[in-house]
C-alpha cells in the first residue's frame, strides 16, 4: 500500500499539469478573437467615416422635419402617404359646405315661400254671418270653373243635379239643368247601360283614383283654427273650408320638386308646403257670361262659394228657421216673465200682520 502511493501522487500531478495546460490554451485563444473583433469593429467605423455623406433629395423641403414630427409625438409621413391622408378629410370638407349651401338655400327658400305653416286669409264671402245668403251669380261663375277645369278629375257624387235649380243655390231655369245633365254619361242602375244623364241623377264620381270628392270639401277642411278647447277664432271667422280652397289655389308659388318619380308643387296653403296637385287654374282660363274678372283669385273665391253650396245646399234655409226659432223663443221668454210676474205680484205685495 505503502509503495503504491508514490505512483498515485505522481499520476495526479500529471492530470493537474494537462489541466493547467488546457485553460491557459483556452485563455489564449479567447484573447486571439477578442483582439480580432475589436480590429473588426475599427476597422468598419473607420469605414464609416470616411464614407461621404448622401446628397439632399430635392423635396426635402416638403418632407416634415425630425424635430417637428418628435414634438408632434408621430413618425414623418412620406409625399404619398400625405396626400392620402387629406385627400379623404379635403373630400369631407367639400361634401359638409356643399350640404350646408343647400341647406341654407333651401331654408332661404322656405322662409321667402312662406310654407313653414300654412297660410289662410279670411274672405269676405256673402254667405257669412247669420243673415249671410248665397250669391246666385258667383254659384253660376263658380258651377262653370268647376265643370269646364275641376270636373276633369274631381267629383260630387253626394250631390243631385236637379238641386241646381232649386233657390238658395245657382237657380238655374229648368231647361239648362236638364241640358247640363245631359253632358254626362251615366250608368242606368236597373238596365246596366249608359246613358246621358237626368236630373234626377248624382254628379259623376272623381275620374282619379286620388282625386278626393269634393261633394263636402268645404265642410271637411277648416281654414281656421282658434286656441285649443276653445274655437274662440271660429266662432267669429267661421270653420273657413271655403278660405282653405282659396288659399290653395291661390297658394302655388311656381317651385317643383320631385321625389321618388312624383312631382310636387309648394303650395303656401298646404300642409308641408308641398301639393301633388299642379295648379289647376291660370288668368283667363274661363270666360264668364256675365263679364266678371276671370283671373286666378276671383275665380278660385267663384269656385269656393260654389263647393260650400255643393256641401251645404240648405244653408239659406237652415238660417231662415234658425231666426224663426230664436224669435219665437225670444217672444215666449217675454211671455213668460210678463205671466210670472202677473201671478206672484198678489202674494210678494202682501205684508205680514203683527
Amino acid at each position: 500500500m505503502m509503495k503504491e502511493m508514490p505512483k498515485t501522487i505522481a499520476l495526479l500531478s500529471t492530470v493537474a499539469a494537462l489541466a493547467l495546460a488546457a485553460a491557459a490554451a483556452t485563455a489564449q485563444t479567447q484573447t486571439q478573437t477578442d483582439g480580432q473583433s475589436q480590429d473588426d469593429q475599427s476597422a468598419t467605423e473607420q469605414y464609416l467615416l470616411d464614407e461621404p455623406a448622401p446628397e439632399p433629395a430635392d423635396n426635402a423641403a416638403e418632407v416634415p422635419s425630425a424635430t417637428e414630427d418628435a414634438d408632434s409625438g408621430s413618425m414623418p409621413a412620406t409625399g404619398a402617404e400625405a396626400e392620402t391622408a387629406q385627400a379623404p378629410e379635403a373630400a369631407q370638407t367639400d361634401s359638409a359646405s356643399q350640404q350646408q349651401e343647400t341647406n341654407e338655400a333651401e331654408a332661404e327658400h322656405a322662409q321667402a315661400a312662406g310654407h313653414n305653416e300654412p297660410h289662410v286669409e279670411d274672405v269676405a264671402f256673402s254667405f257669412e254671418g247669420p243673415f249671410g245668403k248665397f250669391d246666385e251669380h258667383q254659384l253660376q261663375r263658380g258651377l262653370q270653373v268647376y265643370t269646364e277645369v275641376c270636373s276633369a278629375c274631381h267629383g260630387m257624387k253626394f250631390v243631385s243635379i236637379r238641386s241646381l235649380a232649386q233657390e238658395g243655390g245657382p237657380h238655374l231655369p229648368e231647361d239648362q239643368v236638364r241640358a247640363y245633365a245631359a253632358e254626362f254619361t251615366v250608368t242606368d242602375r236597373e238596365t246596366g247601360e249608359d246613358r246621358p244623364g237626368e236630373p234626377t241623377d248624382f254628379f259623376p264620381k272623381s275620374s282619379l283614383p286620388n282625386a278626393p270628392d269634393l261633394s263636402l270639401m268645404a265642410k271637411a277642411r277648416a281654414g281656421f283654427h282658434g286656441p285649443y278647447g276653445t274655437g274662440i277664432s271660429q266662432l267669429f271667422k267661421g270653420i273657413g273650408g271655403p278660405e282653405y280652397i282659396v288659399a290653395i289655389l291661390n297658394g302655388y308659388t311656381g317651385h317643383e320638386v320631385e321625389q321618388a318619380g312624383t312631382t310636387f308643387y309648394e303650395n303656401t296653403a298646404f300642409a308641408g308646403g308641398r301639393i301633388a296637385m299642379p295648379p289647376p287654374l291660370a288668368d283667363g282660363q274661363v270666360d264668364f257670361a256675365d263679364g266678371h274678372a276671370n283671373d286666378v283669385h276671383h275665380m278660385a273665391e267663384d269656385v269656393a262659394a260654389f263647393l260650400m253650396w255643393a256641401a251645404e245646399p240648405d244653408m239659406m234655409d237652415r238660417k231662415r228657421s234658425g231666426f224663426v226659432a230664436v224669435f219665437f223663443l225670444g217672444f215666449l221668454s217675454v211671455l213668460l216673465y210678463l205671466t210670472n210676474k202677473r201671478v206672484w205680484a198678489p202674494h210678494k205685495g202682501k205684508k205680514k200682520s203683527a
